[in-house]
This record gives structure tokens, sequence and C-alpha cells, in this order.
């Protein structure tokens, strides 16, 4: 509760049912990629089995089908994977990069990308190329990466004008 109003609840009656698939829509009017029921059949016998724990076993963990749409959306619209909207239900960006790397750490990425790629079609707007395999990189044996976004250049400060104007054209390195 927020200054008095309650917090805005969902509608059971208005939520999909389990079987349909939803739609999202982006601003841009584009989908979201979404695993097909085809390419998840291929795709999870090669996903490993996580044995869970019996001893304070936690929170369990997420269906593997939500978190790689996450990892789509993540890929598809070129976002980081802090901002993965909560709304969209398929974990936290955190998780989905977590996943990610386990599965990339498990040698299964590779196998699951080319399924995607295959499957999927919406999988040309997909960036792929963001996760980095080991032998472009330098890192050690067995380790792969997710690459970070490229900064942009728009984003570097300039002067002001009127700095410009009286030669204060140093700027102090920000973060």
């Amino acid at each position: 509760m927020l200054l008095g109003v309650p917090a805005p609840r969902r509608d059971p009656a208005a939520a999909p049912a389990a079987g349909s698939t939803l739609t999202r829509l982006r601003r841009t009017g584009h989908q979201d990629p979404v695993v097909t029921d085809r390419a998840w059949e291929r795709i999870s016998t090669l996903l490993p089995e996580r044995p869970r724990r019996r001893r304070n076993p936690g929170r369990k963990p997420l269906d593997d089908r939500a978190v790689l749409n996450g990892i789509l959306v993540v890929l598809g619209r070129r976002i980081g994977f802090e901002k993965l909207p909560q709304d969209l239900e398929y974990g936290s960006g955190m998780t989905c990069w977590r996943r990610l790397r386990d599965w990339q750490r498990a040698g299964i990425w590779t196998d699951i990308a080319h399924i995607l790629r295959e499957e999927i079609p919406e999988a040309r707007r997909i960036d792929f190329d963001r996760v980095i395999d080991t032998a472009d990189t330098g890192t050690t044996e067995g380790e792969t990466r997710v690459a970070r976004r490229p900064r942009s250049t728009t984003l570097i400060r300039q002067p002001s004008p009127v700095a410009i104007e009286f030669g204060f054209t140093a700027l102090r390195k920000s973060r």
C-alpha cells in the first residue's frame, strides 16, 4: 500500500489458460521471441538433469523453458540481463544469466542456439553473437562468457558550447 492506495491486484480470470500461447508485443510492435513446442521437444532432451538437494532444498528452480524465453528476450531486444522486465514472468535477469552460464559450462549452449536458429521464426532478430566462444576471447579452457553490449558512441560526454568558448574542454572521467 502506497500513500493509502492499495496495490492493483491481478484478475485470475484475465490470466491466459495454461495451454494457450501468450503473444507479447514490444513497443516497436514486434513480437518477443518465444520457444516453440517443436523446438522445446528438441532442446529439452539436451538439458542436464538437476538433482534437488535433500537437505535444505531451498526454492524450486524456475522452469527451463521460461528461463530460455527470458534469454531470448534479452538477446532479441539487445538489452542487458538486468533490464529483463519482471512482468514477462520469465524470472529475473540474473536467473536467466546464471542458467545461460550453466548451459555454456555444460557445453550445450551451442547446440541449443543451433536448434533455436532452425526452429524459431524470429531467429534472425536474435543476437546470438553476444555469446562468445572460448576461441574468440582467450579465456581459460572450457570457459565461455556472455559478451558485454557495446557502448553507444552517442552517450560520450561532450563539453558544452559555453565550456568550449572559454576553453574548458577537459572533462573529468566518469565511471
